[in-house]
């Protein structure tokens, strides 16, 4: 069995080497591939090679480093999000191409991927994450496969990464909420976004992006059309079909953005050709988009000064949501202004903060059920 070991190598030393029987160039042709752990997986390997050269389906091994395949997979994913395109690139940046970017893509090994999970373990990095990272590596290689760039996918022999158990929503009592929101009022041009997380429960992009013109005062009604990027770029829909949706407004939360509008009015007239006028509710005093670095700083500030349990402000959605279940309002009308893709997803998300809907629906029967023996058997 032409299957060798070089003594040299600081590992995986093992290769196989063999001839074809085809003459190409005038010379033997000769399949050679190194870096197998032991005997087994090298001969294990030649044996595939020699079925598929048999069978015509042999590939001849792609010397392209992974780290210029994985540039030009990412370009052709035409069908990701334009936040999901931004972390894939992170992950590629920071953990990807570092740890397996010089690697021949045609000779990325399981046990390449293993290392590389113990490395991202050894960072620090929570599971979930490295769940996330191990999916964009995955997805890579499958797309390779299917290209005939390689002849399989090595990460299908990983034992895959779990993500770890979904943290515990925090969630605020009303009282301090009314507490919070009272205490910060003065602080910020940008309470307002804080505000309307709490009563609506709109995700920040949304809340960013929300211009007066989406605000119907009279029918109480907020239309969320548009979003604001991370990098501050005004975009058209929302994250999902379902997002683009309307949310019903409280009288106090309309009075609140009429107080609102006053300010951005003022600066209007203040700045007058140097406004930049997006028609945007929570904005810059010039009237441009808010970054979310600015909001986190607000944020921050607020968390400190009140002494509140540390939550994100991406939670204050799941404040706004137990603020409603305690309202005893049906869960597909809070699902459908948390715009989600459907009442499954609230129910996974909020089922715990309603341990008492069972019983209060046994005992409600009984108000429609009267029992009509009332004598003993």
């Amino acid at each position: 069995m032409p299957v060798y070991k070089d003594e040299n190598a600081k590992k995986n030393p093992w290769y196989y080497q063999f001839y074809t029987g085809e003459i190409k160039g005038g010379k033997r042709e000769r399949i050679k591939k190194r870096g197998f752990r032991t005997k087994k997986e090298a001969e294990k390997a030649m044996v595939e090679a020699q079925t598929a050269i048999n069978k015509g389906e042999y590939l001849e091994p792609s010397k392209m480093a992974f780290r210029d395949y994985l540039n030009d997979w990412l370009k052709t994913k035409r069908n990701l999000g334009e936040q999901t395109a931004d972390l894939y690139d992170s992950y590629l940046r920071t953990h990807i191409v570092p740890a397996l970017g010089h690697i021949p893509l045609a000779k990325i090994s399981a046990h390449d991927i293993e290392l590389f999970l113990d490395v991202l373990h050894k960072k620090g990095l929570a599971a979930a994450t490295i769940k996330r990272i191990f999916s964009v590596v995955n997805a890579a290689l499958n797309a390779a496969q299917l290209k005939d760039l390689i002849q399989k996918n090595v990460a299908n022999k990983v034992e895959k990464p779990q993500a770890s158990r979904r943290r515990d929503l925090i969630v605020w009592e009303p009282e301090f909420v009314s507490s919070f929101l009272l205490t910060t009022y003065n602080d910020s041009r940008y309470w307002i976004a804080v505000y309307l997380a709490v009563m609506t429960g709109m995700r920040q992009g949304e809340i960013l992006g929300v211009r007066w013109s989406d605000i119907d005062f009279e029918n109480k009604t907020i239309h969320i059309q548009q979003t604001v990027t991370k990098k501050r770029q005004i975009k058209s829909g929302a994250k999902t079909k379902g997002s683009v949706r309307s949310v019903a407004l409280s009288p106090e939360t309309l009075e609140m953005l009429r107080e609102h509008r006053k300010l951005i009015l003022s600066e209007r007239l203040k700045h007058g050709a140097e406004y930049k006028n997006h028609d945007l509710v929570v904005c810059t005093q010039f009237g441009g988009p808010v970054t979310s670095r600015a909001i986190q700083k607000v944020w921050d500030s607020f968390i400190k000064k009140t002494s509140a349990p540390k939550i994100t402000f991406h939670d204050l959605r799941h404040t706004h949501a137990s603020l409603l279940i305690k309202q005893g309002v049906h869960i597909k009308v809070i699902s459908e202004r948390l715009g989600h893709s459907s009442v499954s997803i609230t129910l996974d998300l909020y089922g715990h903060l309603m341990p008492n809907m069972q019983e209060e629906a046994a005992a409600g029967l009984d108000a429609l059920i009267k029992p009509t023996v009332t004598q003993k058997r």
